[in-house]
């Protein structure tokens, strides 16, 4: 009988980064440009997927590596490995638990550990045949002022004021609007033009 309290006592404590860290967690992708589609895979299967970038998601731990891929139209598909490292808690199982520690993290996955975030570039997709460097400027002006716009509203955690004041947020929202077309009138002007008013 004591042998096998023994036993499940030292079952209890060898699973050390199980029961501290868990077999899942959070994974936080952002992406250059912003508002990119991703999925990650492990093994030819979907762990996790993005609906828009920046986002977090949870996955399970594991010993293996995660494919990343994140597409937005108008550039090329961002690809990058996300590297499971040995978890350092592991360590301690191999003092208390010796192999059965070990054996038990294995088999949960706890053994691996992801970074915490993750990011990936997309290349611009090249300017369509017939489409001048101006058009596809006036392009990407416009695009990082909608990404800009849409991490605003996001993150936005102001209600309307009383007596119809704009919020910060619109506030802030209304400056990029502005900057935008500064920007978009800017090309439109021949060179040594005088700002307009």
């Amino acid at each position: 009988m004591l042998r096998i309290l023994a036993l499940l006592g030292l079952m209890m404590t060898s699973a050390c980064a199980t029961i501290t860290t868990g077999t899942s967690q959070p994974i936080t992708v952002t992406s250059e440009p912003a508002q990119a589609v991703c999925q990650m895979q492990r093994g030819g299967e979907v762990v996790g997927a993005v609906s828009a970038t920046p986002a977090t998601v949870t996955v399970s731990r594991s010993s293996r590596d995660i494919s990343l891929r994140c597409e937005r139209p108008g550039y090329q598909p961002g690809v990058t490995t996300v590297a499971a490292n040995f978890q350092a808690m592991t360590l301690g199982n191999l003092l208390i638990g010796g192999l059965v520690g070990i054996a038990v993290d294995a088999a949960s996955g706890a053994i691996g550990e992801y970074p915490g975030n993750v990011h990936v570039t997309l290349p611009p997709s090249q300017p369509a045949s017939g489409d001048s460097p101006l058009a596809a400027r006036r392009r990407e002006i416009t695009t990082q002022a909608d990404d800009r716009i849409a991490a605003v509203r996001a993150s936005c955690t102001d209600r309307p004021t009383r007596g119809g004041a704009a919020s910060s947020c619109d506030m802030a929202v209304n400056a990029i609007n502005m900057e935008r077309e500064a920007q978009l009138r800017l090309l439109q002007e021949p060179p040594g033009a005088m700002p307009r008013a």
